[in-house]
């Protein structure tokens, strides 16, 4: 039976307010210089000033965007590496490759979706994410909904648009939800509701807020196909907590220093002009202005000059926003690597470690919320997966300083120690930091390791022993060849045969 379409979640009720602002937070431009939403600070009596002076000041305030910086940051190291997906005899099956290449029918990979559920999630703290599967006429076989691409997709919602859903405690203790409610903006004044519950999905139209048409679908897997996607949870189920809640508060208050110091430095570059009515002057740069010579000195016009010596201090605040900033999000690690800011080495690593942690929890979350799609992708397409399925995002991240690492191996090959080995591990290190291509460090790694035996030249005695050396090396003819000009082939047969004899008779 469809529920009350008005009701809303009290959850919903009292955070909505607050979803907007992180929304705006994240969005900048005209949405965050919406006036209503009170971003930047209005003056006493501001509103009764001539020109709007407020909605020039919204015009002219530039805005330092911490949040989508905080967000686009985290999302480039979790997506350095593209998670395994492992499908066992599932691997070419056409509608998990569907799935997979197109997951949400507008072209949309599912690594892609992934990346935007989790954006979403770090702005509002959670979002919802829907595994459904379209409807076709009649029951169709598996061939005739390949053929008319009925499969299970996905849809993402963010807290706005889900205005109530119910959680239900199981015999076992878990809490399985059983209702959810989402809204969608169809027109003007035309909303679409959808109503989930375990039984059947209810379709509702609401058109200038009454109901003008309702349809009725079964739910043919049993279950209300939601996956709630959490950055960090609560002890409120539906509800997670922001990322970047502090953050957006730093993010006003920057704004508004900007616009202190903007209208401080302004105000001194132009000063207000003080006379009579009765005068004829003009406030700018070169402006004459004509006095009557009868006029009572203490009515003469004169200019208020503001020293501007509050400019600094302003820029002060500002820098202590921002060092805020980066202890909040972690990311001072980040801009001391960039040479934007001094830190020691302990501080770095420390700084590295806490933002690896953050990071890797982020990618144990998505990862769980994949396996949670893939359940109800199973359900909806009849289908079991392999007992090879799997899903492995990457938890581990590179953080390290580069250049730091650099410097520190190039003083430690300086010390120019007797030690082979320990050189030949420092420059296997360097190696590791500049080249990128694996198969490339792989090579590098072996010229290193047969660095370790002398070349010089041989002679008659030496040259079949040198020559089974570098054999065991694993160097191949063409390499010993251009290491001893002085021996042939002959040379190098003979010690191959020597040594096949040798180890055949031990």
């Amino acid at each position: 039976m469809v529920m009350n379409i008005e009701h809303r979640h009290p959850l919903y009720e009292a955070y909505l307010e607050r979803w907007h602002y992180y929304r705006a937070s994240y969005l900048g431009g005209f949405d965050y210089r919406n006036a209503s939403l009170g971003m930047l600070r209005k003056y006493l009596f501001e509103d009764d000033t001539p020109g709007d002076q407020y909605q020039q000041r919204l015009e002219y305030t530039a805005l330092d965007n911490m949040t989508k910086l905080t967000v686009d940051t985290y999302r480039s190291f979790l997506w350095r590496a593209k998670p395994t997906r492992t499908f066992g005899y599932l691997q070419d099956d056409i509608v998990i490759r569907r799935f997979i290449e197109d997951v949400d029918f507008s072209g949309k990979d599912l690594d892609d979706f992934m990346k935007e559920a989790n954006d979403l999630a770090t702005v509002y703290g959670h979002v919802w994410i829907l595994c459904t599967k379209g409807q076709g006429d009649g029951i169709l076989t598996k061939e005739q909904e390949i053929e008319q691409d009925i499969r299970p997709y996905l849809k993402v919602f963010s807290p706005e648009a889900v205005e109530d859903w119910k959680y239900q405690t199981m015999p076992n203790g878990a809490e399985k939800l059983t209702y959810v409610k989402t809204r969608e903006h169809i027109a003007d004044d035309t909303f679409k509701y959808i109503q989930w519950t375990n039984d059947a999905i209810y379709v509702s139209y609401v058109e200038d807020d009454k109901v003008i048409g309702t349809e009725q679908y079964p739910n043919t897997i049993g279950e209300v196909p939601f996956i709630v996607h959490y950055a960090n949870t609560t002890d409120q189920k539906g509800l997670g907590h922001s990322d970047i809640g502090d953050v957006a508060k730093i993010q006003q208050a920057v704004m508004n220093l900007l616009s202190e110091s903007e209208q401080s430095i302004r105000i001194s570059g132009h000063p207000t002009l003080v006379k009579t009515g009765d005068v004829g002057a003009s406030a700018g740069a070169g402006a004459i202005i004509n006095l009557d010579n009868t006029m009572d000195p203490n009515l003469r016009p004169y200019l208020l000059e503001p020293s501007g010596s509050n400019v600094d201090s302003i820029i002060n605040m500002i820098t202590v926003h921002v060092e805020a900033f980066l202890r909040t999000t972690h990311l001072g690690a980040i801009m001391a690597a960039r040479g934007l800011s001094a830190k020691s080495g302990v501080a770095l690593a420390t700084e590295f470690e806490m933002l690896n942690t953050r990071l890797a929890d982020k990618a144990a979350k998505m990862e769980a919320t994949e396996w949670n799609i893939w359940n109800f992708f199973w359900k909806w397409s009849n289908q079991q997966p392999d007992e090879d399925f799997n899903i492995v995002y990457h938890k581990t991240f590179d953080l390290r300083d580069e250049h730091a690492d650099l410097t520190l191996l190039e003083r430690a090959k300086n010390l120019a120690l007797s030690s082979d080995t320990f050189n030949k591990e420092v420059e296997k290190q360097i190696a590791k930091i500049v080249i990128e291509d694996g198969d490339k460090l792989d090579d590098i790694y072996r010229e290193i390791d047969g660095q370790t035996m002398r070349h010089d030249t041989v002679t008659a005695e030496t040259k079949t022993p040198h020559i089974q050396e570098m054999i065991m090396e694993g160097l191949s003819d063409a390499q010993m060849l251009e290491l001893h000009p002085e021996i042939n082939q002959s040379d190098i047969d003979t010690a191959k045969a020597e040594l096949l004899e040798k180890n055949n008779g031990v």
